[in-house]
C-alpha cells in the first residue's frame, strides 16, 4: 500500500518515439556546371581519337594539295616538303619555286604551334590529359583560318595564280592552323598519327613485326596504316576539287572538316 503502481505491459512494450529524419532529394546540378566540366575532361576514347585525327589528316591532305596545284609551289602543312623546296629555291635551280612563300610558310607553321604552346601552358594543361576544350578550340581556330581564306579567294582578294606578294596571306594563315593541329595530333596520345609528317610513320609501318598479321596486337599498326591513308585520300580529294570546283571550294570543305572535328573533340 502507498507504493506507485507498476507500469502495465503493454505501457512497457510501447516504442519510443524518435526522431525521423526525410532525406532531402538530390540537388541538381546546374547545366551550364555539368557543360563546363564535360569540356574540361581528358579527351574521348581511343575510337573516336582515332576517327577525329583520321578527319584531321584527310583535311592536310585537302590542303597541301589544293594550295600546292593553285597559288605557289609549297605546302602549308608539310614541312620537310617545305624545307626541300627552300634548298632548291636557295640553289636558283630550274624549277618553279620562290624562296619567300615558303619562308613565310615555314614561320607561320612554326608561329602557330609557338601559340598552341603558349594557350597550353596558359591554359595549365596536364601532361598527357590535355582537356576537350583545348582540343576543340584549336580545331576551331584552324577552321575559321580556313574560312577566312576561302572568302578572300571568293571575293578576288587574292588571285588563284602562282605570282604576286598577296597570296602570302594564304599561305601564313593555312599554315599557322596546320602548326596548331600538328601540336593537336602529338597531344592525342596516339603516336601512330601523324598529320602532317609521315616518314616516321612510313617506316614504323615497314618494320612492324605484325604487319602481315590478320589478327593480335594489330592496331598500332593499323593507326600507321590509316594515317598514310588518310593523308594520300586527302591529297587525291583536294586535287580533285581543286580541278573541278576550284581552290574556294577545297578550303571552304576543309574548313567544314575543322568544325566537325571540333566539335567531335568538344562532346
Amino acid at each position: 500500500m502507498g507504493s506507485s503502481p507498476e507500469p502495465s505491459k503493454l505501457e512497457a512494450a510501447a516504442p519510443v518515439p524518435t526522431e525521423t529524419h526525410l532525406e532531402a532529394p538530390p540537388r541538381k546540378v546546374p547545366v551550364h556546371h555539368r557543360l563546363r566540366a564535360h569540356i574540361h575532361l581528358p579527351p574521348p576514347t581511343p575510337l573516336r581519337r582515332e576517327i577525329l585525327l583520321t578527319l584531321t589528316t584527310i583535311q592536310t591532305g585537302i590542303l597541301d594539295a589544293s594550295i600546292y596545284s593553285s597559288v605557289g609551289r609549297v605546302f602549308v602543312a608539310n614541312v620537310t616538303g617545305n624545307i626541300v623546296l627552300l634548298g632548291l629555291a636557295v640553289a636558283n635551280v630550274e624549277v618553279d619555286v620562290d624562296v619567300l612563300p615558303i619562308v613565310v610558310s615555314l614561320v607561320a607553321f612554326f608561329f602557330g604551334g609557338f601559340f598552341a604552346g603558349i594557350m597550353e601552358r596558359w591554359t595549365e594543361q596536364k601532361e598527357g590529359h590535355h582537356s576537350r576544350i583545348f582540343f576543340a578550340s584549336m580545331t576551331l581556330l584552324d577552321a575559321i583560318l580556313d574560312f577566312v581564306c576561302a572568302i578572300l579567294i571568293f571575293k578576288n582578294v587574292v588571285p588563284i595564280a602562282p605570282s604576286g606578294s598577296i597570296r602570302l596571306v594564304i599561305f601564313a594563315l593555312l599554315a599557322m592552323g596546320q602548326g596548331a593541329l600538328l601540336v593537336l595530333t602529338k597531344r592525342a596520345g596516339l603516336p601512330e598519327f601523324s598529320n602532317a609528317v609521315v616518314t616516321n610513320n612510313y617506316i614504323d609501318l615497314s618494320t612492324d613485326k605484325n604487319l602481315f598479321h590478320l589478327c593480335g596486337d594489330v592496331r598500332a599498326r593499323n593507326r600507321r596504316a590509316i594515317s598514310l591513308v588518310s593523308l594520300l585520300i586527302g591529297s587525291l580529294v583536294g586535287a580533285f576539287i581543286y580541278k573541278y570546283l576550284g581552290l574556294g571550294v577545297a578550303l571552304v570543305i576543309s574548313g567544314g572538316l575543322s568544325v566537325v572535328t571540333a566539335v567531335g573533340w568538344a562532346i
